[in-house]
């Protein structure tokens, strides 16, 4: 559970998604090639989310068990989402691209999706109205 800020579409045929992953993290840890994850959307409900999925490192706790006790989390295959999540993106990864920034660039092929909750969705302005970033 990681909040990304940069994500875009990058193929159509195949359906590739590219999210930048933070270095030196324990998402980045976790992403392997040719894994599963999930990627989700993420609605203004789930704003307080941010402090647990984008302050605090995996390395220190287990945001999983954190999460469970104050929202709803389901299982696809054996990944946890947020069941109030606008929807998810289960991705394959496919490659991890260097930058001279401090993110790396995951590319995932989608190999399903499904929408959950039709809900305002969570955008970094609002995040940063709301004061939960600068």
């Amino acid at each position: 559970m990681n909040i990304c800020t940069y994500v875009t579409a990058v193929s159509l045929d195949p359906k590739l998604m590219m999210v930048a992953v933070y270095k030196n993290t324990q998402t980045l840890n976790n992403i392997v090639i040719g894994d599963k994850v999930l990627l989700q959307l993420l609605t203004e409900d789930l704003a307080p989310v941010v402090r647990v999925c984008g302050n605090l490192t995996g390395k220190n706790i287990d945001k999983i068990s954190r999460l469970q006790k104050r929202y709803e989390l389901s299982q696809h295959i054996d990944l946890y989402y947020f069941a109030q999540a606008a929807g998810f993106m289960e991705l394959e990864v496919q490659q991890l691209l260097e930058t001279s920034g401090d993110h790396l660039l995951m590319v995932g092929k989608v190999c399903a999706g499904k929408n959950l909750v039709d809900a305002p969705i969570l955008t970094t302005s609002y995040l940063k109205e709301h004061k939960y970033i600068r």
